[in-house]
């Protein structure tokens, strides 16, 4: 009868440890974003998750979800683990000079783990007059792209390039071991998970 407890608490605790570690097992990747002091107030309006892959949309509360003017959006690549972000970047920009051939560019930072590159491009039949933030960056997970998206590319340039550039490039990707240790402040952080 001893000999039985022994065994059941032995297989019970081995259970346990177990289970413990396969919840921590899985990463939860969380965005932590500070949108601008004079629009704080962001809806999501998109959250798509296909095999290795989570995309989620943002736009300014006012907005209309298929008539908006500025967007965030957020690129989660879990399969791009260990990729160049410089050289991922590059070939996000080539996809888009690919459909656009009036896109000017410019590459504010190329490094291997965090990359940022500003594009602009006139309308065509394949998309409209834009401007584009571009960050690729490193997460535990894999890669993640930022994109801050303007529709209104001389407004942009004129008044909103710097300030939305330091948003995008002070974006941290947060990572916990556990569900219930992430932010979820919806309004400041966007699940990647």
């Amino acid at each position: 009868m001893f000999r039985k407890r022994i065994i059941f608490f032995t297989l019970f605790f081995c259970f346990i440890v177990s289970n413990f570690f396969a919840l921590s097992a899985n990463a939860y990747q969380t965005a932590l974003i500070t949108y601008p002091e004079n629009n704080k107030n962001w809806k999501q309006i998109y959250f798509g998750k296909q095999y290795d892959e989570v995309i989620s949309q943002w736009i300014p509360s006012y907005s209309y979800n298929n008539d908006w003017g500025e967007s965030v959006v957020f690129h989660s690549y879990n399969w791009a683990k260990g990729n160049s972000c410089y050289k991922f970047m590059l070939n996000l920009l080539a996809s888009v000079e690919s459909k656009n051939k009036t896109m000017k560019r410019q590459i504010i930072k190329d490094d291997p783990v965090d990359s940022v590159a500003i594009w602009c491009v006139n309308k065509n039949a394949a998309m409209p007059a834009q401007c584009e933030i571009l960050r690729v960056t490193s997460a535990y997970e894999g890669l993640v792209s930022i994109h801050y998206i303007n529709k209104n590319p001389q407004y942009f340039m004129d008044y909103q390039k710097d300030m939305w550039l330091s948003i995008v490039r002070n974006v941290r990707i947060y990572y916990s071991y556990f569900r219930w240790d992430r932010v979820t402040g919806k309004e400041t952080s966007v699940q990647l998970q």
